[in-house]
């Protein structure tokens, strides 16, 4: 079976598994602090959470195989922090740590590691720590790399527990003064942040396909005037911009996806970034303009959607960061590599 199939077909299990398991009840259940634990220890007995590792025992998925995996994610508002995990595990594959079991959390923030071999630096949000067993991130020791991992009851004491737009479970976290729980130098090929940044632009793609889904919906069964609304020119103008802003954040994480497995992430991961977040804020405006009072209240099921749209939005840069970050590339290389660099 080709590495292809493979993922396909735990993509389709995940469909699958997500379809049954996942609900409006669940998403609430989690937002009150009762998440569904054996969900979790489900997806870990498929063996998904692995499948991005790196080396001679592991399946080894690159990002494009396993694009579909994220984009499930994203389609189902997945109550646990898989996405976290397959890119968390496959860091710490490929610097040659130990991999712990249960969830991980990744840290985006500029942290240093001293002289005496103490983390320092602070991270103002961190998704799914109260959750993990173990919260990974780059820190600096002059010109070297490192990648380190903090056991999850190491840092409680240091945690501030946050609301974040999605409701899941967050905290910011002051690392100054501990000590790694494992360290290891790894290639600094893409940062944390380009790479999360490419796991939220394929979530929100998901996500985006499901607001859409849920619009048109609406628009075919609602009825006004007489006939249903999305009959209406203007409301299938609004439908078709959304239906094309989810299009656009697809394609441009599928390239982000093929720039990281050809180790050239950071173009990438900006267009990536920057199209969904801009998908996320049109998509979220339009679908509730359709639903109209419905959409906003807790009783349906479009906020579990929106609210992580905007929450995956700003995670790992939003549309003007990662704007800044491709002109600022752009003018770096100068007026005659414009042209080659759009039709490369």
């Amino acid at each position: 079976m080709s590495e292809l199939n493979i993922a396909e077909l735990l993509a389709d299990q995940l469909e699958k598994l997500l379809a049954a398991e996942v609900s409006a009840e669940s998403l609430a259940a989690l937002e009150n602090g009762t998440g569904n634990r054996a969900l979790w220890q489900h997806i870990e007995a498929m063996g998904v959470a692995d499948v991005m590792c790196t080396g001679a025992e592991a399946a080894g998925l690159g990002w494009q195989e396993c694009a579909e995996l994220f984009r499930v994610l994203g389609r189902h508002a997945a109550p646990l922090p898989l996405a976290e995990t397959l890119l968390g595990r496959r860091l710490l594959s490929q610097a040659g740590l130990a991999i712990p079991e249960g969830p991980l959390a990744l840290v985006d923030a500029d942290i240093s590691l001293d002289d005496a071999g103490c983390l320092q630096g602070a991270a103002d949000m961190i998704s799914w720590a109260p959750w993990a067993t173990a919260i990974l991130g780059i820190a600096r020791r002059g010109a070297e790399t490192l990648l380190f991992s903090v056991a999850g009851t190491a840092v409680s004491a240091a945690a501030t527990e946050l609301h974040s737009l999605e409701r899941a479970p967050t905290a910011a976290i002051d690392f100054s003064g501990m000590t790694p729980q494992a360290q290891a130098p790894i290639a600094a090929e893409a940062s944390i942040r380009e790479q999360l940044a490419v796991v939220r632009a394929l979530l929100i793609s998901g996500a985006c396909d499901k607001v859409v889904e849920l619009a048109v919906e609406y628009a075919n069964t609602r009825k006004q005037f007489g006939k249903p609304i999305g009959k209406f020119q203007a409301l299938q103008h609004q439908l078709a911009e959304a239906s094309c802003r989810a299009a656009a954040a697809e394609m441009a994480a599928k390239y982000a996806c093929r720039e990281l497995d050809q180790k050239q992430p950071s173009t990438g991961a900006a267009v990536a970034k920057y199209t969904a977040s801009v998908a996320a804020r049109e998509v979220s405006r339009i679908a509730h303009q359709v639903f109209g009072a419905i959409g906003i209240t807790d009783e349906h099921e479009l906020h579990y959607f929106t609210r992580r749209l905007w929450q995956w939005r700003v995670d790992a840069g939003n549309e003007r960061y990662w704007s800044g970050q491709l002109g600022a590339r752009v003018l770096a290389a100068g007026s005659a590599q414009l042209w080659p660099s759009l039709t490369a």
